[in-house]
């Protein structure tokens, strides 16, 4: 009855949660905000003098929907506060205005491979004839220059020469949306310059503490770099201790990924709770007494925090640190506390400061793995027994992989389309071994500046360590089938398989044949969904023209397989993958790499300038690579699909009187301004046209 009672913080982040879900769903409910809340205000004390009367367990329905109903309405109204009304001068109404920026750099850099990308503050821009005050944020990328480098860091004030411009959307079906994840972060633009166009006029840092922690994570950098000189090695201690994955290459990632090892190369709540059980080992008798407690409560937090610091206060430490302050704030009144309590609190205070952190991946796994194994672990735990100090630690290890990998599954599968099948056997190593490379690595920066000699001789001994942990995990990467890839999940799936595991798990644990018989109809349910798929996509045949910039690329579909088209050999197929693969995997085909051929080497096409012709389901596509107006045709050109490439074509009326053709496309190989210019032509002609590049990808369903 009172089941609730115990749980006050995880009643009020669900309800806030729904809050800010139901505002993205239905903004205009916030409309009548101030309203709404003042009703509630009112009917607050009326209920509660009418509970006095009449008693608050008859009236404790009305009471708690009166006030959840005020923290879910503070949920929308904080997702439209903080994301929803921009200020008039936000650079979001003047992106194409301007020919220079300034502002002020507000993170730490981010090495890509061709550029370094930074936070950047905008305060300014620039006009033929003005100067005008602008706010927002933007994704500043700095193209490489290894003749001029420039590493700025946070506060720097820089004056550019340039223009910035919105974040463009997916062009191609099932593409991750860039501009939808930037939008999450309140970043609308991003300017792509030179370090030429970049001047350095001063530093302003606006926030004293943030400056502090980048500054302390590129000294904990330059420590590492001068103990552990070996690159791979180098690169992971920088991941492990600072979050700093700029140095780590493909192959480590790769290895990592499959071994199921990922989240060690990832500071998150793995590393914090190291810190927090490494200070229980050392200080846990302080704990006997009342002094004692606030003592190791104050000192846990404060190296928690510290620790945040060093690696940059980062989105992911900050979470941990948040749920790990109010764990160890609860053994000053010598309570255990209540774990899920404590969780919603954590989730509470967070969402109150970033609504949008919801939709964070890192949000939603980290609590997850902590629910899965607060919940799952103790309970696996005890299907086992064991005499054996050593197999019994080994147990609690596996136990606590398994429960985090069951309540992290669904969201691995529905974000990254994978599952680590050793997972197991590489944790078994992984987590020990991170714990005392962590260990050693803070006392190696710790030391640093006090013994130096002490410190080095940590730095080779984590090096060696990292290096047995890479063999190790190199090892079970190169076991058979150690990833499960091309997994699909969508969002109904989702909700459907956390569904189906939280039925299950609960009616295991209740003995409840009713709930277990929902879950394993929820479960028929899911499979019959995944059966009228596939069965769907049996019957489909299309023609897709994607949206590659200045490619060529034409996949078709037949059921369930799949051709790609392309106009010349990629070197780098990952970067095609990318785009293509998404569209690929949703529909249940196979992965480019394995059906991908050029226009010269395929029978369906004709290479010969200035056209490339070819048929695919009966439907003649006809590609104009180059200027063609001067060309003289004897009769009418009959084509299905025409692609028209390399600005080949001026005027759209002369292409009426030459060609004849169902679809008209603008193709990728053509600047934004030839696709307006065209676009202004087809209107006033009265000529259906598809530009590639502005519309995205185009897909011609032949049958279906």
């Amino acid at each position: 009855m009172y089941f609730w009672n115990s749980y006050p913080f995880v009643r009020l982040s669900i309800v806030l949660i729904s809050g800010i879900l139901c505002f993205d769903l239905s903004p205009e409910i916030w409309n009548y905000f101030i309203p709404s809340v003042g009703t509630l205000l009112i009917l607050s004390p009326i209920t509660l003098l009418l509970s006095n009367k009449i008693g608050f367990y008859q009236l404790r329905v009305v009471n708690g929907i009166v006030f959840l109903s005020m923290f879910f309405l503070l949920g929308g109204e904080l997702v439209r506060v903080n994301y929803y009304d921009l200020p008039k001068n936000h650079y979001s109404r003047l992106i194409n205005n301007h020919e220079g920026f300034s502002g002020t750099i507000i993170s730490t850099p981010t090495e890509r491979t061709n550029h370094i990308r930074y936070d950047f503050e905008l305060r300014h821009i620039t006009t033929d004839d003005s100067i005008k005050n602008i706010e927002g944020i933007i994704q500043l990328y700095v193209k490489k220059d290894t003749a001029n480098q420039a590493r700025y860091v946070y506060g720097d004030h820089l004056l550019i020469a340039g223009k910035f411009y919105e974040v463009t959307g997916p062009g191609n079906p099932y593409e991750f949306d860039f501009k939808k994840y930037s939008s999450l972060r309140n970043i609308y633009g991003h300017a792509f310059v030179q370090v030429d166009d970049i001047r350095l006029v001063g530093a302003d840092p606006s926030n004293p503490i943030f400056q502090f922690a980048f500054k302390a994570q590129t000294k904990a950098a330059q420590i590492i770099d001068k103990h552990i000189v070996e690159p791979r090695e180098n690169g992971i201690a920088k991941a492990l201790l600072l979050g700093i994955k700029d140095h780590l290459d493909n192959e480590v990632k790769k290895s990592y990924s499959a071994a199921g090892a990922m989240h060690v190369l990832a500071v998150s709540g793995l590393h914090v709770g190291i810190v927090y059980l490494f200070l229980q080992f050392l200080l846990g008798r302080l704990k006997k007494t009342k002094l004692g407690r606030q003592m190791f409560s104050m000192i846990s937090i404060l190296a928690i925090w510290s620790y945040a610091l060093v690696t940059g206060l980062s989105p992911s430490v900050l979470r941990a640190a948040t749920m790990f302050s109010i764990v160890a704030w609860g053994e000053i009144k010598s309570t255990k506390g209540n774990v899920y309590n404590s969780l919603g609190l954590a989730a509470f205070l967070l969402l109150m400061f970033d609504p949008y952190l919801i939709y964070s991946v890192g949000f939603q796994l980290s609590f997850s793995a902590v629910l899965g194994i607060v919940y799952l672990q103790p309970k696996i735990y005890r299907l086992l027994e064991f005499y054996s100090l050593l197999l019994d630690k080994a147990w609690a290890i596996t136990c606590v992989s398994i429960a985090a990998q069951l309540a992290t599954f669904p969201l691995t599968a529905y974000y990254f389309h994978q599952f680590p099948t050793y997972f197991l056997a590489s944790n078994l190593i992984v987590i020990p071994t991170a714990t005392i490379m962590l260990v050693g690595g803070i006392g190696m920066l710790l030391l640093d500046p006090i013994v130096v000699e002490v410190s080095h001789l940590l730095g080779f001994l984590l090096s060696k360590i990292i290096w047995v942990v890479n063999e190790s995990v190199s090892l079970v990467e190169s076991f058979p089938n150690s990833l499960i890839e091309w997994i699909y999940l969508d969002l109904i799936g989702l909700i459907m398989t956390y569904a189906i595991v939280i039925f299950l798990l609960w009616g295991l644990h209740h003995r409840s044949f009713k709930t277990l018989l929902i879950g394993v109809t929820l479960f028929l349910s899911l499979l019959c969904i995944q059966f009228l798929s596939i069965g769907d996509q049996s019957t489909t045949k299309k023609i897709i023209f994607y949206e590659i910039k200045g490619m060529k690329a034409i996949d078709h579909v037949v059921g369930h397989h799949a051709d790609l088209y392309v106009e010349e050999s990629i070197n780098n197929i990952e970067l095609l993958s990318y785009q293509i693969d998404p569209n690929r995997l949703a529909s249940g085909l196979s992965p480019i790499a394995k059906s991908i051929q050029t226009f010269r080497d395929s029978d369906q096409f004709l290479v010969a300038s200035p056209f490339t012709y070819g048929v695919l389901e009966k439907n003649r596509i006809l590609y104009i690579d180059s200027v063609t107006f001067k060309l003289q045709f004897d009769s009418l050109i009959r084509t299905d699909i025409l692609i028209l490439e390399n600005g080949s074509v001026k005027n759209l009326d002369w292409l009426k009187d030459h060609f004849h053709f169902e679809h008209l496309l603008i193709g990728n190989k053509n600047t934004r301004y030839y696709s307006d210019k065209m676009k202004l032509q087809a209107k006033a002609s009265g000529i259906s046209i598809h530009s590639l590049i502005e519309d995205g990808a185009f897909i011609l369903n032949v049958r279906k």
